[in-house]
């Protein structure tokens, strides 16, 4: 979920000004501009003694550490001979082999497809890479059998791997979710992805993964104007299950902390998880301890900015999380810390 260089690299770019061009990959929206009062339906949280506003390199370490991809013991020929003679498919057992734990590290790295049929949804591809930060990409092949990112519409997203052997697919931006089954054979070089039982399957072999780990391969975290990047405070929410005044600090790799209303983040956090914004549109792509919801219950929310980009409310569109998160059940609006 996290990386180091690219959050370190993202402050090192400097600010962009709220009605500026971008500058770089993770931009830097002016966050000393003055913030608007808030409306009476959306009370604002206690006051309380300032504290430094952290930079979310400082909380970075805080993150779970990203699975790391198994190396190939094959090539990627012998791994296609192996899966076309495989009898017996499985998905590796886990600790919790009936969860829906995350088990992304099964399959983290890059996969060549094995001839022309492709069970991997998107175009035409000759593999598709599943980065540790939770997002896919599709690769074209080189007559060198090289493995090379492809761009384009249905091309990337976000991914779930779960213990079951589920893995849920998803685009970018509010689309739907393709759910399939990973299965593997003996020596787990080889891979296909089942729709159902009965599904025509096509074989992927393990591949040489990028020294990156699909980390070249980011959210877009603004929506061409102003971005998340920063600390928020946002109000107590009363909907049911509820929940009381909290800050979140966000990343320009798609990361996020949150913890109580004012708390130090880089101290600690309570809540955590990815996000990604886009024009018009904020999502959680995964999160954790934002209430009931399960790590990969997602939601999507259109994202209206105020002129000087020093707050953002969100309004519910959808959410796999029905009636379990406790934050960002209503509308909200959140408000950045200036710097």
């Amino acid at each position: 979920m996290r990386n180091h260089a690219l959050i370190m690299m993202a402050v090192a770019l400097g600010p962009v000004g709220c009605g500026g061009a971008l500058t770089g990959a993770e931009p830097h929206p002016d966050g000393g501009a003055p913030h608007p009062t808030r409306p009476d339906a959306l009370p604002g949280p206690p006051d309380v003694t300032p504290i430094p506003v952290p930079d979310p390199a400082c909380w970075a370490g805080q993150l779970p550490p990203q699975a790391q991809p198994i190396l190939p013991l094959s090539t990627v020929a012998e791994a296609c001979a192996a899966g076309a003679a495989a009898t017996a498919w499985s998905f590796p057992s886990t600790d919790n082999a009936m969860g829906d734990g995350d088990a992304r590290a099964v399959i983290v790295g890059r996969w060549a497809a094995c001839g022309t049929a492709l069970g991997f949804p998107g175009p035409a591809h000759g593999g598709v890479e599943f980065g540790a930060n939770g997002r896919w990409r599709l690769l074209a092949a080189a007559s060198t059998g090289a493995l090379a990112p492809m761009t384009g519409d249905g091309t990337s997203g976000y991914y779930y791997q779960l213990e079951t052997g589920q893995l849920n697919v998803m685009g970018e931006g509010p689309s739907g979710t393709t759910y399939m089954h990973v299965r593997l054979a003996a020596g787990v070089d080889a891979l296909r992805f089942e729709q159902s039982p009965a599904s025509p399957t096509a074989i992927y072999a393990r591949a040489a993964p990028s020294p990156l780990n699909g980390n070249d391969n980011l959210p877009t975290v603004s929506d061409g104007r102003c971005s998340m990047f920063g600390t928020w405070d946002l109000p107590a929410n009363a909907n049911p299950p509820g929940a009381p005044a909290a800050t979140f600090s966000f990343d320009g790799a798609g990361n996020f902390v949150g913890g109580p209303f004012g708390s130090d983040l880089c101290a600690a956090h309570t809540m955590y998880g990815t996000y990604q914004l886009s024009s018009g549109w904020f999502q959680l792509t995964s999160n954790v301890g934002l209430g009931a919801c399960h790590w990969w219950f997602t939601a999507g929310y259109p994202a209206a900015f105020t002129d000087d980009c020093g707050s953002v409310t969100l309004t519910q569109m959808w959410d796999n999380c029905t009636g379990g998160r406790g934050y960002f059940n209503q509308v909200t609006m959140m408000t950045r810390r200036p710097q």
